[in-house]
């Protein structure tokens, strides 16, 4: 982080002299909240179809405790495996399962991202086709939409889960078990088609509301400054997020700057725009956090007992 502020201190500096936008700062702040909510609501519609006693306000809780270990893990998956302990913790029955219902939550997070940011790259071909990194990011988006949407189809078609192979899966030794209670879950949702679907609904309708926070972001510390039209936003931020998710730095620090002030860069915006606009996300994000927070400090213990419980 300390590297890229400081490759672009000149822009950084010259573009920080200029007014806050604090009503643009606002809509980012609600959207953002927004859409973090609508992500625990997609998480609990998945762990609610595997028939869990699982309620709404324990997707709250553990997703907003989850969230606020974003910051600390590596990538932006380190509050991840915070929700997948505490709910393995209370799910003793069927961990494994649970905890699957976290890799899958992610998986669909990920899947709407690419997405949107494939869709979003349909009408700016022409000029995205003259830059051969863009091109490349265009192919990722594309490629993982794609592989996701073809991996979807085929977990809700029965059949495939009825393959011999599975079988064999379930036989082996030590593995066997949670593989077994993985199929019946998958099965679970065969017989539950539109919580995935709805659960994939939900993931492009939040996704919606982060871009336009970050395009609200950029808003509030652009001043009179050129920002990259809310079209361009939709391309560039589902390759910039998934860059953070990627590399493991807590919440993404650093990576998703320079991934933005990249893509910045190739819109045309001024230098240090992309990171300042990154700085004004994270304090969206950051206040948002604090409601974890106070969830955090009510439920050490618990969170503690969970990191600590071992089969």
């Amino acid at each position: 982080m300390a590297l890229v502020l400081w490759n672009h201190r000149t822009g950084v500096k010259r573009l920080s002299q200029q007014p806050l936008d604090w009503l643009s700062l606002l809509i980012a702040f609600c959207l953002c909240g927004g859409s973090i909510v609508l992500t625990f609501l997609r998480w609990y519609l998945l762990v609610w179809a595997q028939g869990f006693a699982f309620h709404v306000r324990d997707a709250l809780r553990l997703g907003f405790i989850g969230y606020l270990f974003n910051f600390v893990g590596p990538g932006s998956v380190g509050g991840d495996v915070v929700k997948a302990a505490l709910i393995a913790k209370e799910q003793p029955s069927r961990r494994t399962t649970a905890i699957a219902t976290v890799l899958l939550d992610r998986i669909l997070g990920l899947l709407a991202l690419f997405v949107i940011g494939a869709c979003a790259a349909c009408p700016q071909w022409e000029t995205i086709r003259e830059q051969s990194e863009l091109k490349g990011v265009v192919w990722l988006l594309a490629g993982g939409s794609a592989a996701g949407l073809i991996g979807l189809a085929l977990m809700l078609i029965p059949a495939v889960m009825r393959l011999g192979l599975w079988k064999f899966f379930t036989q082996l030794p030590v593995v066997g078990k949670p593989i077994g209670e993985l199929i019946d879950g998958v099965r679970l949702y065969q017989t539950r088609p539109g919580v995935l679907i709805a659960a994939l609904g939900i993931s492009l309708l939040g996704h919606f509301g982060v871009i336009s926070a970050f395009y609200f972001s950029a808003r509030s510390v652009g001043g009179g400054a050129f920002v990259p039209s809310y079209l361009t936003h939709l391309f560039f931020i589902p390759a910039a997020e998934f860059i953070g998710v990627v590399l493991p730095v807590p919440g993404g620090m650093g990576a998703l700057e320079w991934a933005v002030e990249r893509f910045y860069h190739h819109a045309g915006a001024a230098d240090g725009t992309g990171i300042l606009t990154c700085l004004a996300y994270r304090a969206v994000t950051l206040a948002v956090a604090l409601i974890g927070a106070g969830y955090y400090l009510t439920a050490r213990r618990e969170i503690a007992a969970a990191m600590q419980t071992r089969d």
